[in-house]
């Protein structure tokens, strides 16, 4: 897989030293193709323009900053770190992550694009998504980006969404996937499978008792979207290496558990990890979690589990 160099901004306080760039602003949170498609646009644009290719995100993702009480908590599809890493493979020039407080929630769109976009990050050219809007209430849409172009001489491109199984794909749809176990629904509209990474923790070894051994996962981020509960063929990237596994993802009923786990059996390993990181990639759902009467019943079922697992990556990743 080929890395490029994608060179990483944190500030706006003195503008980058590019004589102009072709970006696009978002929280591009899971980076879905829809997301991708701006983005190849925008590599696209600044080749033909000649100049370097950016794109603008916030830093926390700017829900978690203006959270209301009663309201659900934000759950991302990729943390920072993991847009980052997606980026460098996409063949971006450039990244500027912008911390996001309540003071910058209240900048106006025009102040943000003439004084950030223009002035500190030499913005010639936007690309944005067909539905885009950013600032103040949400008041930074296609129409003023259009008059203030004209202004200030930059050129608005806007790209039209992409679909999957007929409906547009949105981080909003692939979350949906996700909480309802999709996680192969959710692998068609980001164009890989879902991640989730982390070190390995300690847990109360009951897979190695029932010959099962386990690594358990403490999320990188306490915002990480986790799926649905349930049991799922798996992958997991160790050391550079990639293993076939199945994952467990619950609160252990069996043996009266009460805290959220997530816990993986990699197939034909069986090496210390703790506070190694890992990165499970979740391929397809085996089955809902239950509570099972006896040891030897749960034992039973992992089994078949494991072997239906087996026979799903035997057969190329199909059912």
């Amino acid at each position: 897989m080929r890395l490029y160099r994608l060179k990483i901004f944190y500030s706006t306080l003195t503008p980058v030293p590019f004589a102009g760039t072709t970006l696009t602003v978002g929280t591009f949170d899971g980076i879905h193709k829809g997301h991708q498609q701006i983005i190849n646009r925008v590599r696209e644009q600044a080749r033909a323009l000649g100049i370097q290719s950016m794109l603008v995100t916030f830093e926390p993702h700017p829900k978690i900053v203006v959270q209301k009480s009663g309201i659900p908590e934000t759950q991302l599809l990729t943390t920072i770190d993991e847009k980052i890493g997606i980026l460098e493979q996409m063949g971006l020039d450039s990244l500027v992550i912008l911390k996001f407080t309540p003071s910058f929630a209240t900048l106006s769109a025009e102040h943000f694009v003439r004084e950030k976009l223009v002035e500190k990050l030499r913005m010639k050219s936007i690309v944005i998504g067909h539905d885009h809007a950013f600032g103040r209430n949400r008041e930074g849409d296609e129409k003023l980006l259009h008059t203030l172009g004209r202004e200030l001489n930059f050129s608005v491109h806007t790209v039209d969404p992409v679909s999957a199984s007929g409906d547009k794909i949105s981080s909003t749809q692939v979350r949906r996937a996700l909480q309802q176990g999709d996680v192969a629904g959710a692998a068609r509209m980001l164009g890989r499978y879902y991640s989730v990474s982390g070190p390995v923790v300690a847990g109360r070894n009951q897979g190695r008792k029932l010959g099962f051994p386990t690594a358990n996962i403490r999320p990188d981020s306490a915002h990480k979207l986790v799926p649905m509960v349930g049991i799922y063929a798996t992958t997991v990237d160790i050391r550079g290496t990639t293993h076939e596994s199945v994952t467990y993802i619950g609160t252990r009923p069996t043996f009266a558990g009460r805290q959220k786990v997530v816990e993986v059996h990699v197939f034909d390993f069986d090496e210390t990890l703790y506070g190694e990181p890992i990165k499970v990639n979740f391929c397809t759902f085996l089955r809902d979690d239950r509570k099972f009467q006896s040891p030897d019943e749960l034992i039973a079922t992992i089994k078949k589990d494991k072997k239906k697992a087996m026979t799903y990556f035997a057969n190329g990743g199909q059912g």
